[in-house]
């Protein structure tokens, strides 16, 4: 219901009365009308898109002539990819699922929503769109808990890189990432801070409280990079609770309470400190001489995964590093300058090194569903839909022949 506001019409033309006025004529009032726009009632950013099905001309065939039946049947399905669920690729190889995501993606209508789907009906894939999704939620309106509970995968069908920069969480919030099973990375960026907390930033005490979950509950039995940036809260004491995370293999610190001079004490805890050459080399090796945070937390990984493979930190580091990587940033995207892994006067990195009989008393069990046992069905439950909806994309691209 729009607002009103009362008050004497402007002594102007007609048209511009009629512009900015309305005219009550029981009332003899002017008023203003003010649209105020509602909350949505669902995470519509699970389904936001860049383009639209709604711009049919992009959907033509790109070839020149007859559209072809395989064309046809493309068309369609990426006409009703809103409607479609993780049973409807059930059954559809990987030739004919390239040629529909390839086509997804150059219609930009790669939806969060449609990347799950994709990821975990084809893990193995190499294709780059799929193995690894960079998105952004640069103003969040919801509360920390509302966006992670999209990114959780129990079976393990992708791993989440979670970034969080100038944005505000309760402590409850933070302490409930230690639920999120499929968490390899987790960054506390810039301008992160817990409300009703007379200091800024997180402290020592998160940390511990994590390590503690991990302890007591097998909790982060995925995450191999932990990255702390101007947290000037955090110090040495952390490295006292660092091994207690099961599979935790390098801490990166930047702008925090931590410097050269905390070397020896995270040595003795097992933590050893790197100027960050080999971290350099696999982005170098990776064809990444410009490195933003994005592209660093991937050569972090996946250096902490040739660490836990070497030490045999985790026995399931391996199967991870084939899965798929979701990269998901909260808050204002942090700068996209060049971040200096070369140096000491900027990311200074911690890898793990313990011997390995303090590794075997710190194994935890694994993880209680293997990675083999994939649920094809995690999202939330839907309207029900006509039983032509329920129809399989590779049921469908058959009877057109393909």
């Amino acid at each position: 219901m729009p607002f009103l506001n009362k008050g004497r019409a402007c002594r102007s033309s007609r048209e511009e009365r009629s512009k900015y006025y309305a005219f009550d004529e029981k009332s003899g009032l002017a008023y203003t009308e003010v649209v105020v726009r509602a909350a949505p009632m669902r995470a519509d950013w699970v389904w936001k898109t860049r383009g639209s099905t709604a711009e049919i001309a992009k959907f033509r065939s790109p070839e020149t002539g007859s559209s072809t039946l395989l064309n046809m049947a493309i068309r369609k399905v990426c006409l009703n990819v809103v409607n479609m669920t993780p049973e409807s690729l059930i059954g559809l190889d990987w030739h004919a699922g390239k040629l529909l995501w390839e086509r997804i993606v150059a219609l930009q209508i790669d939806s969060l929503y449609a990347w799950r789907m994709f990821a975990a009906a084809f893990p193995d894939e190499t294709n780059e769109s799929l193995k690894r999704r960079y998105q952004i939620i640069q103003i969040p309106n919801m509360v920390l808990s509302d966006y992670t509970k999209h990114l959780h995968s129990q079976s393990f069908q992708w791993i989440t890189f979670l970034t969080l920069s100038h944005v505000t969480c309760s402590y409850s919030d933070l302490m409930n990432l230690s639920k999120f099973s499929n968490l390899g990375a987790l960054t506390i960026g810039h301008g992160v801070e817990v409300s009703n907390s007379t200091s800024k930033g997180i402290d020592d005490r998160v940390i511990r409280a994590w390590a503690r979950a991990s302890a007591e509950s097998g909790a982060f039995s995925a995450l191999q990079v932990l990255a702390c940036r101007m947290q000037l809260l955090i110090t040495r004491q952390t490295f006292d609770r660092l091994t207690e995370f099961p599979t935790l293999a390098l801490f990166l610190v930047e702008g925090c309470s931590i410097g050269p001079r905390d070397r020896p004490h995270a040595q003795r805890l097992g933590w050893r400190y790197s100027t960050g050459k080999d971290l350099s080399e696999v982005l170098v090796g990776s064809g990444i001489w410009a490195p933003s945070w994005n592209s660093t937390m991937h050569a972090c990984f996946q250096k902490a995964t040739d660490i836990c493979s070497a030490t045999d930190i985790s026995p399931l580091s391996a199967k991870i590093d084939t899965l798929p990587r979701l990269h998901f940033a909260i808050g204002a995207a942090p700068s996209d300058a060049v971040v200096d892994v070369t140096g000491d006067r900027s990311l200074r990195c911690f890898h793990r090194a313990i011997p390995q009989r303090i590794v075997q008393s710190l194994q935890q069990p694994d993880i209680k569903r293997p990675l083999e046992n994939v649920v094809q069905n995690e999202t939330a439950s839907r309207r029900v839909v006509r039983p032509w909806k329920k129809q399989k994309v590779g049921d469908f691209m058959t009877e057109f022949g393909f």
